[in-house]
């Protein structure tokens, strides 16, 4: 019967009756963004599409610079059907950063529909939203990174690690030409990869041997497949966070049926499964070495091992937790969420801001310069003196300069705020559950803010000692600069990307020069990522 009904509609029939359909759609969709609360201004948006037809496959951080010049302080988007309040002035942003569990806002974002579908929407502590599950991941994440030997240990392994990445440039030649971006993304995921799991993963090796495709005859094929299987990983890491925008931004009905979109998030959740189905793997071979490791033997002190036995009979936690909210083993799923967010921010965000320093150091000299009189100063002329934590703490200009790099290019360029209560901002009153992005990057580059911000300049964040005072130079608002973010969803792994970045900078700088050799290629998307950064290395001229 029910054949017979639909034989019966002819095809204008089934033509009208679409279009009703989509009249309707569109009718309610403009009713509902005509009578929004608070309207505010910004970008017309489009059914089913809202801005995303702006904002994917642009660059994510100028469009919104652009946004920011046209509609100012406080204006709104709309992401894959979902409302965003853009907030561009420190005063409207006081109540977002307070550190303390009673913030009205101790969530980052609402994930889209699309974030939930690409894993990004619970486990871990980078995107879970459940509070009390965020508190039991963040404790464990954080605790893994604060154990009393973690700086020394990052320091010595960056060192170890930077004498290898250095044998393979020299044996590259001095006019070899390096691709910066895909060194440092090696060479910091070599780093998350055995602070998080204790495992070295070989990913600069593994990189050097494929510059040498023609040339490495004399490894065996267990060798190969390993190399293989290193330069997939690290690739499916960044596949992995260029598809943060695409499931950010679009909407279900583009992602699933428009056909040439639908075969690209086909690609990326393959990828993502992949990535996934790696790292429980790592987790059910350490459970097992765990298993098999004597009562009276010492277990390994990294994160994974922390995360497996936490809150069992073999926890290696120094610290003792008497919430009962904390008191319990993790599972798996979160074990592995938080190895995920540990990957991606430890290998993308170090690595970009790296290539992003030596861009900007190559580009004013007289800044080198006196970088290199204090790494002269601190660290002295003997080249084979391993560094050592006083040393990193005492290279303030060094941390000045890294400031004022990111001030400029921004790794992470927004930061999200969703409210769990009514609040005031801005003279409306929202509804708990608004979407609020703090746009850092606009924050930074104001002139109301900032003394000539469009001017490369860590003077303003170096303290100059005069008349036994210390002095900035210039100030800068409060919460006009947030590198590492703020309020209780602050960076848990700023110390060991702080401890990289300065044991890398002058571990190059001291004994080398570099040239550009084409111009910075970079994009913003969810994150700034360099894209290219060409450069020859040859020893330095004193």
């Amino acid at each position: 019967m029910l054949s017979t009904i639909i034989s019966s509609f002819r095809s204008s029939d089934i033509f009208s009756l679409s279009l009703t359909f989509i009249v309707i759609y569109i009718v309610q969709y403009y009713y509902k963004y005509f009578t929004r609360p608070n309207p505010l201004p910004g970008p017309f948006p489009l059914p089913l599409l809202g801005n995303g037809h702006q904002i994917v496959g642009t660059d994510f951080n100028k469009w919104l610079m652009s946004m920011y010049k046209k509609y100012g302080d406080m204006y709104e988007i709309n992401v894959a059907g979902s409302r965003t309040i853009m907030l561009n002035n420190v005063d409207l942003i006081g109540s977002m950063n307070v550190p303390s569990t009673k913030t009205k806002y101790p969530i980052r974002f609402q994930p889209t529909e699309g974030f939930k579908e690409y894993g990004l929407g619970g486990v871990g502590v980078a995107n879970n939203n459940e509070f009390k599950s965020w508190k039991f991941n963040r404790q464990f994440f954080s605790q893994a990174m604060m154990t009393p030997s973690f700086n020394h240990q990052a320091i010595e392994w960056t060192i170890e690690l930077w004498e290898q990445m250095e044998s393979h440039w020299k044996s590259l030649g001095d006019n070899h030409e390096l691709d910066l971006s895909k060194w440092m993304h090696r060479f910091t995921n070599d780093m998350i990869f055995r602070v998080s799991t204790g495992v070295k993963n070989d990913a600069v090796t593994s990189y050097y041997h494929t510059l040498l495709e023609d040339n490495n005859q004399s490894l065996s094929e267990k060798e190969k497949e390993k190399d293989r299987e290193s330069e997939r990983f690290i690739q499916s890491i960044q596949i992995f966070i260029r598809g943060f925008m695409p499931f950010f931004a679009l909407s279900k009905y583009i992602r699933h049926y428009v056909p040439f979109v639908r075969g690209k998030m086909n690609k990326l959740i393959e990828n993502r499964d992949y990535l996934i189905d790696s790292l429980h793997k790592v987790i059910k071979q350490r459970r097992i070495e765990i298993e098999n490791t004597p009562l009276d033997k010492p277990l390994c002190h990294d994160m994974l091992t922390s995360f497996i036995t936490a809150n069992t009979p073999r926890d290696i936690n120094v610290e003792r937790h008497v919430d009962a909210d904390l008191l319990r083993p993790m599972t798996d799923k979160e074990i592995c969420g938080n190895l995920l967010d540990a990957m991606v921010a430890g290998t993308d965000t170090t690595a970009n801001m790296l290539c992003f320093v030596i861009y900007f150091l190559e580009k004013n000299p007289e800044v080198k310069h006196k970088l290199r009189q204090e790494f002269d100063s601190v660290l002295g002329n003997d080249l084979t003196k391993p560094m050592t934590l006083k040393n990193i703490e005492e290279l303030k200009y060094c941390d000045a300069v890294i400031k004022e790099v990111f001030r400029h290019i921004p790794v992470a360029f927004s930061l999200g705020r969703l409210s769990i209560e009514n609040d005031m901002v801005g003279g409306y009153n929202w509804p708990k559950g608004t979407q609020f992005q703090i746009h850092t990057s606009a924050l930074m580059m104001r002139d109301d803010y900032w003394t000539d911000p469009e001017k490369f300049d860590p003077d303003r964040f170096y303290k100059v000692e005069e008349s036994d005072k210390y002095l900035l130079e210039k100030q800068h608002a409060k919460n006009s600069f947030m590198m590492w973010g703020g309020g209780i969803r602050i960076c848990p792994g700023r110390k060991l990307a702080i401890t990289e970045l300065k044991c890398l900078i002058p571990l190059i700088y001291r004994k080398y020069d570099l040239e550009l050799r084409s111009p910075l290629e970079y994009k913003s998307e969810i994150l700034t990522s360099c894209e290219k950064l060409l450069v020859k290395v040859k020893p330095r001229k004193f």
